[in-house]
């Protein structure tokens, strides 16, 4: 595996953590055939929500033999900085924009990851300049409030609970069960730099639970609808569900894996007919961490649109 650089830079009110593969330092020996074309603008990777810049290690790997990859450890997780407050989502966004500037970025292409994904949805609204195209990985286009039978009080608590484990492979156990087929020491390590292991044993979330409530606060407040059509840039939509039939009503309840694949897919086919140049590549039979479990597919679905598109 490439190992990226490491690094800091200072945006307005935060310290992000961010990991970068640039080919210009990266032996041609170790880039393969492929060539990194210096007019490409740089990508830059948003991960999910509780994970950190590191969920990109696999899918970087292909990236960087044609363009400059950067992915962000966003506000509050990974080894970013973790303020009491300031987990709106789009504040979040103008972290990363300061960020860019300090680090002379200028136009970027832009991906994201779950709510990842959000967060560079809003940025690419607000600041439609900076962004040449924007990749949406499996990403929750539909506010929480319209999802079938979630309340505020059951999405702003449903993870917390979740992100202290008894021990490392309690904690495992829950990624072994949905990436079993590609299971290798170097997922365990990406996941494991989600958490801390404390001297006990228990694993805890890198992401404080009272960061994260405001995080999912901000995302059940957030009017994602409104964003669609303000986006003028190309736009890649990768939902981990089956394309929709047409006619077939959402899900009622959210209550087994089938449901929420379903939803996603309703919701990414409604999304799909708001934007105006908008591509859409269904992935079924994937978990949510696709850059996990399929991370060549989905390198190479990118590519291919910056690319074309």
């Amino acid at each position: 595996m490439l190992e990226p650089h490491s690094s800091f830079v200072d945006a307005d009110e935060v310290r992000l953590h961010y990991l970068e593969w640039d080919p210009a330092v990266i032996r041609p020996a170790q880039l393969g055939s492929g060539q990194e074309n210096s007019d490409n603008v740089p990508l830059v990777l948003f991960h999910g929500l509780g994970a950190s810049a590191d969920t990109w290690r696999l899918t970087a790997e292909y990236l960087c033999e044609q363009y400059h990859v950067l992915a962000f450890d966003l506000r509050g997780h990974g080894l970013s900085d973790q303020p009491e407050q300031g987990y709106d989502i789009s504040l979040i966004a103008e972290d990363t924009i300061s960020s860019m500037a300090q680090l002379g970025l200028g136009q970027i292409a832009l991906v994201g990851h779950g709510w990842g994904a959000r967060v560079a949805l809003v940025l690419a609204a607000r600041h439609p300049a900076l962004v040449s195209h924007l990749i949406l990985v499996d990403c929750p286009h539909v506010e929480p409030r319209h999802w079938p039978g979630m309340t505020r009080e059951r999405f702003l608590q449903e993870r917390i609970l979740l992100d202290r484990y008894e021990s490392r492979d309690a904690y495992l156990d829950v990624y072994r069960e949905d990436l079993q087929d590609v299971w290798s020491s170097e997922i365990e390590n990406i996941v494991c730099s989600y958490m801390c292991e404390m001297p006990d044993g228990q694993m805890v979330g890198r992401l404080r639970p009272a960061c994260q409530v405001q995080i999912r606060e901000s995302f059940w407040n957030d009017r994602a609808l409104s964003y669609y059509s303000k986006l003028t840039c190309p736009v890649l939509l990768i939902p981990a569900a089956v394309k929709p039939e047409p006619g077939v009503e959402p899900p009622e309840r959210l209550e087994q894996a089938d449901d929420f694949a379903a939803l996603k897919g309703q919701m990414a086919a409604q999304v799909a007919r708001m934007i105006q140049r908008c591509s859409v590549l269904w992935m079924p039979q994937t978990s949510h961490d696709i850059q996990l479990q399929r991370p060549e597919l989905l390198a190479h679905a990118i590519l291919d649109f910056l690319q074309t598109s």
